[in-house]
């Protein structure tokens, strides 16, 4: 199990929603990256702002610091917002393994930076913090990028098994800006879904909430936009809006106030 102090430090990226996990591609010329040897390391640095709800299903939102750093060696191995990775790439095909993690949740708003919580989920108790192990790919299809991951959690309260895809279109618009119109979808398994959509007895005794079980299924599909525009060699800006729709029990849950939401950062950057 993770610390709190752990997540705050390292995964201040996740608890803001952000799709940090595409700045360092973000970073990248597309096409560039399909000619040039990137170095041994690759070191990218920076920070900005993000905003995002207070939960996953909440109908109030936050703003929050973003901080951004991303370090690839060798083009193998990489250390950013979703964790550290392992991968292997051969022309159009990108396979790996990575130790990542869930935030999880407070029920309360604690007014920290990096909370993670709603006073109206009182009573339901905080989920912990959990490792995960991922197993991901990606194909380059033309010019559109496919991507899939399943993640297994293997905290006390969250073990539970995460699916997702997704696919990416960058246009380059000029010579120093890029955008990326991109598309995902999430499926989870019934003890993911209890754990963060579902009411046992017990918690229902202590809240607001009626009893509630929620079942495996698709969670959510979202849709939105990112932006990169570089200054020179090293100095870049990025951000990303995008609107996710929760689905099926997700969406039904009495602790979903809302479940479309949107979510949005911008960060400034170096690459060494």
């Amino acid at each position: 199990m993770l610390s709190r102090t752990s997540v705050s430090v390292f995964g201040a990226a996740l608890l803001a929603g952000a799709t940090l996990s595409a700045v360092p591609a973000l970073a990248d010329d597309p096409a560039a990256s399909q000619t040039r040897q990137p170095p041994v390391w690759d070191i990218t640095v920076g920070g900005g702002v993000a905003v995002r709800p207070n939960y996953e299903g909440s109908d109030h939102y936050r703003v929050a610091p973003l901080p951004l750093v991303t370090i690839r060696y060798d083009d193998m191995l990489a250390l950013g917002p979703e964790g550290l990775s392992a991968y292997w790439h051969q022309g159009n095909v990108r396979v790996g393994a990575a130790l990542t993690f869930d935030p999880g949740r407070n029920d309360s708003n604690t007014n920290g930076l990096f909370s993670n919580g709603d006073d109206r989920l009182k009573g339901l108790g905080d989920i912990d913090t959990s490792l995960g192990v991922k197993l991901f790919g990606a194909y380059q299809l033309g010019r559109i990028s496919l991507d899939a991951s399943v993640t297994k959690y293997t905290g006390d309260q969250n073990d539970g098994v995460v699916l997702t895809a997704g696919a990416g279109l960058p246009f380059k618009l000029a010579d120093h800006l890029i955008l990326t119109p991109h598309v995902g979808t999430t499926w989870a398994n019934d003890n993911y879904m209890q754990t963060y959509f579902g009411v046992t007895p017990v918690q229902a005794a202590h809240s607001r909430f009626a009893a509630y079980t929620a079942g495996s299924g698709f969670k959510d599909v979202s849709a939105g936009v990112g932006a990169l525009y570089r200054f020179n060699e090293h100095w870049f800006v990025t951000g990303d809006v995008s609107v996710k729709r929760l689905l099926g029990d997700a969406a039904d849950s009495p602790v979903t106030y809302d479940a479309t939401s949107a979510r949005a950062f911008t960060a400034v950057g170096y690459r060494f």
